[in-house]
């Protein structure tokens, strides 16, 4: 039985898992099914006895469960892929990318989830401007840790890249553009032309994620 991964692609963790398939050209081997955060799919008492975070991305692979985007990203690439290239095996090159995957879920995704969840509970349709700067304080490093490189751990693509693009891209919505960086510009740009399906997956994602925002803060 092929994995199934749980999505709803206006959610940029989803949209990292979905590109990480893809950039593995593991499209014929993950099924994904969509989960819709709207309708309340991810609270239904099924999904939360799977996945009791009842959050997406989320997948099952023969009564394995695994519920956040960065885990998923390597345990697909690990299980799947047909080489390591995206993740690599080798001790150094792999605690580089966990490195990045750090940042994503806990300085790119925390920053973001800080501007939106008091939207999303209704709480407030503005976001204060001090967690604007906490945003583009990560962005300034972001840039910084981009000087000289292709891509985050070096002239490779990995699962890095894909998951702190997906969040970065997600965070200009509310925090403002990161144009002015150009080691960000370049390395996003170079993203949309490498990495299958980003138009399809990320930008289309992105506006949806856009859209909603725009009718809260309304």
């Amino acid at each position: 039985m092929a994995p199934i991964v749980y999505q709803d692609l206006l959610s940029p963790p989803v949209q990292a898992v979905a590109l990480t398939v893809r950039a593995a050209g593991l499209d014929s081997k993950v099924q994904f099914q969509n989960v819709s955060l709207a309708a309340g799919d991810h609270l239904k008492p099924e999904f939360v006895k799977k996945f009791p975070m009842h959050a997406v991305p989320a997948l099952e692979d023969d009564g394995f469960y695994l519920w956040d985007s960065h885990a998923i990203c390597a345990y697909i690439i690990s299980a799947y892929a047909k080489d390591d290239k995206l993740y690599p095996k080798d001790p150094k090159k792999k605690a580089l990318v966990d490195q990045f995957l750090h940042f994503s879920n806990s300085i790119l995704y925390t920053r973001l989830r800080d501007m939106s969840e008091p939207m999303w509970k209704g709480l407030t349709k503005t976001v204060p401007e001090e967690k604007k700067e906490k945003v583009h304080e990560a962005f300034k490093s972001l840039d910084t840790m981009l000087e000289g490189k292709q891509w985050l751990t070096g002239d490779s693509l990995t699962i890095a890249d894909i998951c702190v693009v997906c969040e970065a891209n997600a965070a200009q919505n509310l925090a403002g553009d990161f144009s002015k960086y150009k080691n960000i510009s370049a390395w996003f740009k170079r993203c949309q032309t490498t990495i299958p399906a980003f138009e399809e997956i990320a930008i289309a994602g992105n506006n949806q994620y856009k859209a909603i925002l725009a009718k809260l803060m309304a």
